[in-house]
């Protein structure tokens, strides 16, 4: 398993799901992967950083490993995700 910590607030009426992605990495192979996005606590010491800081994002990709998924990697999700993680962003 990997764990992912992309940049996302959490959106209004958010539900965790699992859903496949496509990653592309670096030198353009091509993978498939199961993928969970949840929502998750971080755990910042500073008592004045927003709510929004505390509670991210995360994706786990279930079925695939750093060594398959090197940095530097792109992945690709649905329309209908990438819609639910950026509505809010763009308001």
């Amino acid at each position: 398993m990997l764990v992912i910590k992309p940049n996302f607030s959490i959106p209004e009426a958010w539900e965790n799901r699992t859903e496949k992605v496509l990653v592309i990495t670096p030198d353009g192979l091509r993978l498939e992967a199961s993928g969970e996005f949840s929502s998750t606590h971080v755990n910042i010491s500073d008592p004045t950083a927003p709510i929004d800081q505390r509670w991210r994002i995360t994706l786990w990709l279930t079925d695939r490993t750093k060594d398959e998924v090197p940095i530097g990697s792109k992945i690709f999700v649905s329309q209908e995700l990438k819609d639910a993680l950026v509505r809010d962003a763009a308001s």
